[in-house]
C-alpha cells in the first residue's frame, strides 16, 4: 500500500514530504520545494517510469491538491486503473 491520506494534512508539501520515502521507492523522486506549484510538482511525478505505467491522474486537471493526491493514491494502490 503506497500514500498517505491527505485529508488529515493541512499544506501540500507536508503530504509530499510524508509521500517521499514510498514515492522514491517507484523511481527517482524531486522533493517538493517551498513556493513550487503543486501541480508542477504532480505532473513531474507522471514521468517516473512506475507511475508513468500507471494511469495516474494529470494535476493540471484539478483546483484541489487533496482531491488530486486522493486519486493519485488510489491509482497507484489499485495497481494502475483509474476510475
Amino acid at each position: 500500500m503506497i500514500g498517505v491520506d491527505p485529508r488529515g494534512i493541512d499544506n501540500f508539501i507536508d503530504w509530499a514530504d510524508y509521500m517521499y520515502p514510498d514515492l522514491e521507492q517507484l523511481g527517482t523522486v524531486v522533493k517538493m520545494m517551498p513556493g513550487g506549484n503543486w501541480q508542477d510538482w504532480g505532473a513531474g511525478l507522471l514521468a517516473v517510469n512506475k507511475i508513468a505505467e500507471s494511469s495516474a491522474p494529470n494535476p493540471y486537471q484539478f483546483d484541489d491538491w487533496k482531491e488530486w493526491a486522493m486519486r493519485f493514491i488510489q491509482t497507484l494502490n489499485s495497481g494502475g486503473s483509474s476510475s
